[in-house]
């Protein structure tokens, strides 16, 4: 099956040319700089890689050719849905990315997005709608391994002796998933003829909250090693977090707005069909660091 994907400039498309590919799974990427794009990479990659600028309408190439195109599959491109200019972005790019699917003669496209989206999807099925293509739209829990804003974070704070926490966020139980577990079930599930025109929903198999998360990466990386967890105001989290941990400004942003959305996510709508095996966070931080 050949399998085209865009968005490659987000850590799950970005890790997506060394990973999703399989033996039965070619995978072609789309990217806007190639030459930028390779600059950023530390892994080897297994997709073949081209450089089409989806912003862009009248740079889009006629002469793009993919001989089995079974399927494409789109990663959201910017930060999040909310904000009407990225909307607009979005949009945009994904229109391209649908008119280079079906000038491939595939019209079979996965739309892969994040919780904290799911309001805002409408839009993006109606532009599916109006092409009349067939996608499933999926709307995925945050995802954990190397390059995640998680990992990153847990990373900065791990060097301390107390980890501050914002009671909302400390307690809230999510299902994390590892990132390589997404390209996994990416390749097994029955896109050809089931999910069309659905919106389905991916979480880990662990009801875990930001502490016990927290608890798992120590156990990994710092094993024996001791820390305390303090609750602090939402106002102080910010401060101690980007000022006392030194985590960049925009990375705190979105790790929070994407925790505002996370929640205990129900697998039911696909795995009554597929049966999928997860990846503990445990082994997960041992095998993806």
């Amino acid at each position: 099956m050949d399998v085209l994907i865009t968005g490659l400039n987000t850590y799950l498309g970005r890790r997506a040319v060394s990973h999703l590919h399989s033996d039965e799974f070619k995978v072609t990427g789309l990217v806007r700089n190639l030459k930028i794009f390779n600059k950023r990479l530390d892994e080897s990659v297994t997709a073949d890689l081209f450089e089409i600028d989806l912003f862009k309408s009248n740079t889009l190439p006629q002469d793009f050719y993919l001989e089995d195109l079974q399927l494409g599959i789109y990663f959201t491109q910017v930060p999040g849905l909310n904000d009407p200019l990225n909307m607009q972005m979005e949009l945009i790019s994904l229109r391209n990315f649908i008119e280079v699917c079906k000038q491939n003669s595939c019209d079979r496209i996965v739309y892969m997005a994040q919780l904290m989206d799911s309001f805002y999807i409408d839009a993006i099925q109606t532009l599916f709608e109006e092409f009349r293509v067939k996608y499933t739209v999926v709307l995925k829990s945050s995802a954990i391994g190397k390059g995640t804003i998680l990992s990153d974070i847990f990373s900065k704070l791990a060097k301390s002796r107390y980890i501050p926490y914002w009671k909302y966020i400390g307690n809230l139980k999510f299902r994390p998933i590892s990132l390589l577990d997404v390209y996994r079930w990416i390749r097994i599930m029955p896109w050809k003829n089931d999910f069309i025109s659905e919106v389905i929903y991916l979480g880990g198999d662990e009801s875990l909250d930001y502490k016990q998360l927290f608890s798992r990466y120590m156990q990994v990386h710092h094993p024996g090693g001791t820390y305390q967890t303090v609750s602090i105001s939402k106002w102080m989290v910010k401060l101690f977090y980007t000022r006392f941990y030194n985590i960049h400004k925009e990375n705190f942003d979105e790790f929070r707005r994407i925790m505002k959305y996370e929640s205990d996510v129900d697998n039911t709508s696909w795995s009554r069909k597929v049966h999928f095996t997860f990846t503990s966070m445990h082994h997960n931080f041992l095998i993806d660091k």
